[in-house]
């Protein structure tokens, strides 16, 4: 499963390897993702099992990526063509600059489609493209918040959200809080712990029930 192979496993048996992971280390894990996404994961094709669940299809996040695309690409035509007799080197640094720009947002693109979030036996594994994803064990989970006075109240930074934002202003379907702080995984291989994990996800209603079922079948299973 490309999900578990490559988006989670790869920086995890890094940090298997090794006992303090420096942050250049990190980054270079991140940066290989990148690379990954960007250049060798077009012959994948993601099917959707029962298991697995969409957070973009109902909003306007890869069409705007695209738009970006197209306006770095067109940008970077025009200011190198005039910096490029004037200012050679500094139309060099901004060509290279936009080039790595457009390789990440294609990269996030692809790990946007191929990383829907996906629940198993004893985790919820869940990523907002190359910007952040989280692991989260059914044991971690104390409560669910799913009442809409609550979910449209303004979140604290001890939240993590994982909703793809649109035109018009859209709120979590759920929101879980967590027992304790959980580590989560952002951009550059950034590590930083929350208490709460706000999502969106495409089939709301499905998602809340396969939701509530782990985490009173685990409560069950611990008592």
């Amino acid at each position: 499963m490309l999900l578990k192979i490559v988006h989670y496993s790869f920086s995890n048996a890094v940090e298997q390897k090794m006992k303090k992971t420096p942050v250049i280390i990190q980054m270079i894990c991140s940066e290989m993702l990148i690379l990954y996404y960007a250049f060798a994961s077009w012959n994948k094709k993601m099917k959707l099992s029962e298991n697995q669940y969409t957070l973009h299809q109902k909003s306007s996040y890869i069409a705007f990526q695209v738009m970006l695309i197209h306006a770095i690409v067109f940008e970077t035509a025009a200011i190198h063509w005039w910096l490029h007799e004037k200012y050679f080197l500094l139309s060099m640094i901004l060509l290279l600059l936009n080039l790595y720009s457009v390789i990440l947002f294609v990269a996030d693109i692809q790990a946007v489609r191929l990383n829907p979030l996906k629940i198993t036996e004893d985790h919820m594994y869940i990523s907002l493209g190359l910007m952040k994803r989280m692991e989260i064990k059914w044991t971690d989970i104390e409560s669910i918040i799913d009442e809409q006075e609550q979910l449209k109240q303004k979140v604290t930074e001890k939240t993590i959200e994982f909703i793809y934002r649109d035109l018009e202003e859209v709120y979590p379907n759920v929101i879980l809080k967590l027992k304790h702080p959980v580590q989560a995984t952002l951009i550059m291989g950034i590590k930083k712990e929350y208490e709460q994990v706000a999502i969106r996800v495409d089939e709301p209603e499905r998602f809340k029930v396969i939701l509530r079922e782990k985490v009173t079948l685990d409560r069950d299973t611990n008592h």
